[in-house]
């Protein structure tokens, strides 16, 4: 008898020991997430006008890769249509990775979903990361595919080259750029600069 409740006591053990694990890994995960979010909201100044705008709204998501976004802007709004977009104002983000350059995006106007971090820039973007500055109408940084488009008006420009294109786009694992054309028949515009020092 003696052997048959110490099996038993020995099988609640195991039990209980691999549901702890499964919880810790996983659950408080997800409780340490939630908590930051609400850290973030209980920190946001609302207007007392409409329930919608918040000011000085900031978020920050990480890939698994380890690749950190920060978004932050004056005037945020929870669209009624869809809430789990966010209009926002003055919009500054970074993008920050272990061996890369960061990423820094500053916009008029950007359209944040809260949900899969994807981020639609609008009006005056100008992006910069390392000797490179792009300056554009629109941009979409796509959080899950690792990368930035950029299309609209793009001027681009770096130590002593400027080009204009249609599209660009940015890998953010390896940060090489992809600048091509809508039309195969037009040709990028490329103007090298003359280094003052040569």
């Amino acid at each position: 008898m003696n052997k048959k409740i110490i099996t038993q006591f020995i099988l609640f053990f195991i039990i209980l020991l691999f549901t702890s694990l499964f919880y810790f890994k996983y659950f408080l995960k997800i409780q340490e997430k939630s908590f930051q979010l609400e850290e973030v909201v209980s920190s946001l100044n609302l207007d007392v006008n409409s329930s919608n705008i918040i000011e000085n709204i900031k978020y920050i998501s990480e890939d698994n890769l380890g690749n950190k976004y920060i978004i932050k802007a004056k005037y945020g709004e929870i669209l009624d249509e869809d809430s789990d977009l966010i209009l926002m104002k003055n919009v500054d983000a970074l993008i920050i990775s272990d061996n890369r350059e960061e990423i820094i995006i500053s916009a008029s106007s950007a359209t944040y979903n809260i949900i899969n971090y994807d981020t639609n820039f609008k009006k005056n973007i100008i992006i910069k990361y390392a000797e490179h500055k792009i300056i554009c109408d629109s941009t979409d940084l796509l959080f899950n595919d690792h990368k930035i488009k950029l299309y609209d008006n793009i001027s681009y420009n770096n130590l002593n080259t400027d080009i204009l294109a249609d599209i660009i786009e940015i890998n953010l694992l390896t940060k090489d750029l992809k600048i091509y054309m809508n039309n195969q028949n037009k040709k990028i515009q490329v103007i090298h600069k003359s280094n003052a020092n040569n």
